[in-house]
């Protein structure tokens, strides 16, 4: 949806998906732009989860009943009918017209697959939600820095994460270190997805952006 020059992430991914890059420098800032447009340039941007359809499922068919039972948004049985889908399809088109229903909505099952192919359980859900999570700065111009100080000035206890390697050196913190490698994994498994380049541990090498 695309209203007064807003747009939902899902209107932007479409017009990334038709190339429309006229439309699309209307609605985000010109910095955001042309990091954005970059990248699919340099075939660093993954439309959809079709990319890995492969990868998810391997993972599916070597996951047991109760594991795919262990992963967020899976009840009501949904685990058998995605064990069962995952055992006679070849492609995720064909698993979701199995599994996708008015009770199991698409949007739901690409959350479920995601979770398997990044190993993410139930109880990773639960901890997530305990603790208070840190902040990951990936970029900012001059006036973000500056606020970015103030703020960790003013709450000594905010967890900033600027540099994964100087964090996880530092950070005492067993269940925000789990958390930090998940998402270390989701950014590996991304770059899975480039058509160039790709590359692992991104959240090592890559710098911060600055404009």
């Amino acid at each position: 949806m695309i209203v007064d020059n807003f747009a939902s992430a899902t209107s932007i991914r479409e017009l990334i998906r038709r190339r429309n890059f006229y439309e699309l420098d209307k609605l985000l800032p010109k910095s955001s732009y042309n990091l954005l447009v970059d990248a699919v340039k340099m075939g660093h941007y993954v439309e959809n989860i079709d990319v890995f359809e492969k990868e998810i499922m391997f993972v599916l068919r070597n996951m047991t009943v109760a594991e795919i039972a262990n992963l967020p948004d899976v009840g009501e049985g949904l685990e058998n009918l995605i064990k069962n889908a995952a055992n006679t399809c070849n492609t995720l088109e064909d698993f979701m017209n199995i599994v996708k229903s008015k009770r199991y909505t698409q949007t739901r099952i690409n959350r479920v697959l995601l979770y398997a192919l990044l190993g993410f359980t139930k109880e990773d859900m639960e901890t997530s939600k305990k603790i208070d999570p840190y902040i990951r700065v990936l970029g900012f111009n001059s006036n973000g820095q500056r606020l970015l100080a103030e703020i960790c000035h003013a709450n000594r206890k905010l967890q900033v994460v600027t540099s994964v390697k100087d964090f996880t050196t530092r950070c005492r913190n067993k269940k925000l270190l789990m958390m930090l490698e998940k998402d270390m994994q989701a950014t590996n498994t991304y770059t899975l997805g480039y058509e160039h380049d790709s590359y692992s541990n991104l959240d090592y090498t890559t710098k911060l952006i600055t404009y």
